[in-house]
């Protein structure tokens, strides 16, 4: 199987909905070659204002790559495609393999991108985005794999092969740091670090939640650590430490907070994600308050493996709750961890994923009359 991707190893979304699958894959008998659009030089500069010219001439290696590609399609019985093959322009690569004869198209996608979004950085190229190629793809593939419900039910209008596969992490890899949640007694950090771990195009959402970070280190003593957001991030008011993230040291990023914030706003774009950042906190015993949009209402139980803020004044309230109270971190961090083992865990995904993939192939090498009869269309 050719695994396509836009972002390397380095982006998470490589990492969760491919790379960690890899070893699962390889013990069923299927082998994957992962290829990602950006190399890890490119990615990096992405998200960085200007560096035009040295954008467009790394820009024009990878598309010369990714066209060879489709020389070699034949050779595969499957073609993995999350997000998109290439990442600019209507579904031209993709459809071009999608027509090797009996090599299956398996698609992913953990976002709304059927959705027009454009990080600053890159403001000047929105015009070159096509969000509607989602459909196109998913209308040639033989499999979808959608990071949440809310996804699904857009492949399903255009796919009956549509499989819910959330992005989950290996629980023997992302656990919690000795004593986070100790019985009751054990020692407390002081004061308690509030983290907020994402991305440049996620930092905005920050803003949301200033006033009541503002409001609670009026009389309540924490540091806000904030990692990845691409600058440094000033509330004023608050002991923020800016944080820059490496890969090697994610697991670690995560164990050093007490208390994990995962704001949202209430929108289409919002909506399709897959709370991940949740996940991973919840995974390291960290308890998390969060924004009840999307499927945060699924992963939370409110009160019980994390709490959720509908409104602003919410947020005061929930952390000033976990930052005065240990014992409650302790439980919630207890309980999250539990609802991430039963229900976002790579050891339950894994053979769901690969049963997709082998579904897929199968379809693909059925007669046209029966992939119709299959989809439930008559001649």
């Amino acid at each position: 199987m050719l695994a396509l991707s836009p972002v390397p190893e380095e982006g998470a979304g490589c990492r969760f909905r491919i790379a960690q699958y890899m070893p699962s894959l390889a013990a069923a008998g299927i082998e994957v070659t992962l290829s990602p659009f950006y190399t890890t030089e490119f990615f990096r500069l992405v998200y960085q204002k200007g560096r035009s010219l040295r954008k467009a001439a790394l820009f024009l290696e990878r598309a010369f790559e990714r066209v060879r590609t489709l020389a070699e399609r034949g050779r595969y019985d499957a073609i993995f495609i999350y997000r998109e093959a290439f990442p600019i322009g209507p579904a031209l690569i993709e459809a071009a393999l999608a027509r090797a004869p009996r090599t299956a198209v398996v698609y992913d996608f953990d976002d709304a991108i059927y959705l027009p979004n454009t990080s600053e950085a890159n403001r000047a190229i929105a015009v070159l985005k096509w969000p509607g190629k989602v459909r196109s793809i998913v209308q040639r593939s033989h499999a979808v794999i959608a990071g949440n419900g809310y996804l699904a039910a857009y492949a399903r209008a255009f796919n009956p092969h549509v499989a819910i596969i959330p992005t989950v992490v290996d629980t023997d890899l992302f656990v919690p740091r000795a004593g986070a949640v100790a019985a009751a007694g054990a020692p407390e950090p002081s004061p308690p670090l509030v983290g907020w771990i994402g991305t440049p195009t996620t930092a905005r959402y920050l803003a949301a939640i200033g006033p009541a970070l503002q409001e609670l280190a009026r009389t309540h003593p924490f540091v806000l650590r904030i990692c990845g957001a691409g600058a440094d991030v000033d509330v004023p008011g608050v002991r923020v430490e800016n944080v820059r993230w490496t890969l090697e040291n994610e697991v670690a990023l995560f164990n050093t907070c007490d208390i994990g914030v995962y704001p949202l706003p209430d929108d289409e774009w919002a909506r399709g994600k897959c709370g991940f950042k949740a996940i991973q906190f919840m995974a390291c015993g960290v308890p998390v308050v969060a924004s009840p949009v999307g499927v945060n209402r699924d992963i939370i139980q409110d009160g019980v493996s994390g709490l959720l803020a509908p409104a602003a004044a919410d947020w005061t309230t929930q952390l000033g709750r976990l930052i005065a109270d240990p014992q409650a971190r302790r439980a919630i961090g207890r309980a999250g961890r539990r609802a991430i083992e039963a229900r976002y865990s790579l050891r339950g995904t894994a053979p769901r994923l690969v049963e997709v993939v082998v579904e897929a192939v199968e379809r693909a090498r059925q007669p046209a009359a029966a992939r119709l009869q299959s989809a439930g269309v008559s001649r």
